[in-house]
């Protein structure tokens, strides 16, 4: 049986839009001698979407971003009328065929975990995103209000 080539139908092709995440201040201890350790404000988040015009879906599994010690997907859920955050489980996010993967406030989004210093309005960042088809995929985001 002969092979044909993969369409473009059946493979995932995604764009990554409208990626940022709002300015953080990281607070560095005076003591010299708690180098690395941050007092507040060392946690930041991206929201961004995943368009895929291809035929198939795929599955954001992980973020990497060197700005912080720590990255993951997370989700936010309502539990006993308080707002909460917890992590994506293993499998990841799924980007459906010819749809879009929306990482909002208030839903799904990259938390930034021990960000080693702040961010600042007009920074632009770099992120990976590793995908169960399509492999790594390195953006950049803005920082804004």
């Amino acid at each position: 049986i002969p092979c044909s080539p993969i369409s473009e139908f059946e493979t995932p092709l995604l764009a990554i839009t409208e990626a940022w995440s709002r300015p953080v201040r990281v607070e560095m201890p005076a003591d010299s001698s708690a180098h690395g350790k941050h007092v507040s404000g060392s946690t930041g988040v991206v929201y961004l979407n995943i368009e895929n015009s291809g035929g198939i879906a795929d599955r954001l599994l992980r973020a990497h971003a060197g700005v912080c010690e720590v990255t993951e997907l997370h989700q936010t859920i309502m539990q006993e009328d308080r707002m909460m955050m917890q992590p994506v489980s293993a499998e990841g996010l799924e980007v459906p065929p010819r749809g879009v993967l929306r990482l909002a406030p208030r839903g799904h989004h990259i938390m930034l975990i021990a960000l080693k210093h702040s961010l600042n309005v007009g920074d632009s960042i770099e992120v990976q995103l590793d995908f169960a088809k399509s492999g790594m995929k390195t953006f950049y985001f803005k920082v804004r209000e």
